[in-house]
């Protein structure tokens, strides 16, 4: 069948987000033996019209399109990206007689209630490498009707049908569909997969619903080819592991470092999933090693009691003990905190707050803070919700919805977030604009110069260059003056 795959994410809150997962779909069709083309409107200015282009050009019979983001996960700036993905259907359904397929982990997330939402003929949940071209050959033969495992649509919206998973997966072959060049002159990094599925129980967290829970690892030996074939044809400034925790287990993440260092290849590495859990002095340094310059840790919290709450799996002592070799690490990082989950109070969002001032002050490290937590469907912070009558049970999450702690005033919270960032400058919240005019000029200017990104590691010492620290205290974001 002839094919037309179609990328598209709005959302630029730190970096543009190269579609790796539609990558391994067009792969696996083309490799079933299907005619497929890829269109990837991300920094496009006009991709309504691009889109139209595209399909009067190629007359597909099916449209894949991918939807990564729900939407932008900020309670004091919400953007709602599945309204705007139900701007690119509507141009497939005007300008197009073709199938419309959704997938993306949008789609694992929302389930069928996606098609509430954007006008889709199908809608594939999980992976779908397998999946998709087996929903084309049902299409082919005139069975589409006949129930896919991984597939619904609004006729059979109300039977069960459990994401696909795969036993095991390799490279992307991201090469093969983009234009590199344009993610290069963002700021982009190269996304690479070392496993997928997470075995954790964080309360908000919907990442099983994407990729399950049992953790299947690629071979240290296969992730190391990947890296050494996309250096030498495409030569990306910097890779990023995106695996929803790259250190967990540490024994994996180790193994991939140890086979880089021994192919001695000469790499930037980045990495965006670092767990408490499974940090060590022997990590970090492996990690170092291997060409690591940043990474990103997600403790969420540094209180005892909003650490069990979130049910995290760790306590306070490993928070303390991760930033201590975090900052002996030398590598920068970037550190994440939700504030206003259930249980939340004055007293732990001090606990959190002071913890952040007294052990994350030190140079190259940014902390960033969200006040709201998103309540996505099938997590546990969803039904602890509704079982306590935060929630109506019959809420679609598919809107913006967000948890605040009824036992703590936002205002108040926001004031003191405030204060902490006068004491330490690389402090963010995150409704602040996801990328002023100030960060991509110098984001522009660092790509030209051919500084390796994550172009954030450079915010401890951006942030505090006058009169930086003066301008965002006098021009708060939403005119909140409260958040300063």
């Amino acid at each position: 069948m002839r094919v037309l795959l179609v990328y598209w994410n709005p959302s630029r809150e730190l970096l543009p987000a190269p579609p790796i997962g539609l990558a391994y779909v067009a792969g696996a069709t083309r490799r079933a033996g299907h005619d497929v083309h890829f269109v990837d409107l991300v920094g496009r200015a006009r991709p309504l019209e691009d889109l139209r282009a595209h399909l009067a050009a190629l007359g597909p019979e099916v449209v894949g399109l991918s939807i990564r983001n729900i939407d932008n996960v900020v309670r004091q700036r919400p953007a709602w990206h599945l309204e705007d993905t139900g701007r690119l259907a509507a141009v497939v359904r005007a300008a197009s007689g073709a199938r419309l397929v959704l997938g993306g982990p949008a789609v694992s997330i929302l389930g069928a209630r996606v098609l509430d939402h954007v006008d889709g003929d199908f809608a594939v949940l999980g992976e779908g490498e397998e999946t998709f071209p087996r929903l084309l050959s049902a299409i082919e033969s005139g069975a589409a009707d006949a129930p896919i495992p991984g597939v619904v649509t609004r006729a059979r919206a109300g039977a069960a049908a459990e994401p696909a998973r795969l036993p095991r997966f390799g490279a992307s072959g991201l090469e093969d569909w983009v234009d590199w060049s344009a993610y290069a002159r963002a700021g982009a990094t190269w996304p690479i997969q070392t496993k997928r599925g997470c075995g954790l129980a964080c309360s908000y967290c919907a990442y099983p619903a994407v990729e399950g829970r049992g953790a299947r690892r690629r071979p240290p030996t296969d992730v190391a080819d990947e890296i050494e074939r996309v250096s030498a044809l495409v030569g990306p400034r910097a890779f990023e592991f995106v695996d929803s925790t790259f250190n967990v287990p540490p024994q994996h993440a180790e193994a991939v470092c140890d086979e880089i260092v021994a192919r001695r290849l000469r790499v930037s590495l980045t990495a965006m999933g670092v767990n408490p859990l499974g940090v060590s002095e022997r990590l970090f340094a492996r990690m170092r090693r291997a060409g690591f310059t940043s990474m990103m840790i997600t403790p969420e919290a540094a209180s005892e009691t909003m650490l069990r709450s979130l049910r995290k799996g760790f306590g306070v002592e490993e928070v303390r003990r991760t930033a201590r070799l975090a900052r002996d690490s030398g590598l920068a990082s970037m550190w994440f905190f939700m504030l206003g989950g259930p249980g939340e109070t004055r007293d732990t969002v001090e606990e959190t707050l002071a913890f952040v001032e007294r052990h994350l002050a030190w140079p190259g490290c940014v902390v960033t803070f969200m006040t709201g937590i998103r309540v996505l469907p099938g997590t546990a912070l969803a039904r602890d919700a509704v079982e306590a009558g935060a929630l109506a049970a019959d809420r679609d999450l598919a809107a913006p919805t967000f948890y605040l702690s009824p036992d703590v005033d936002e205002d108040w919270m926001l004031g003191r977030i405030n204060r902490a960032m006068r004491r330490c400058p690389a402090i963010v919240h995150a409704a602040e604009e996801g990328m002023s005019t100030y960060e991509r000029v110098v984001d522009r200017a660092l790509a030209a110069l051919g500084v390796a990104p994550p172009y954030w590691r450079f915010l401890p010492l951006l942030l505090r260059v006058p009169p930086v620290p003066a301008l965002r205290r006098r021009r708060p974001p939403l005119g909140r003056p409260v958040v300063w």
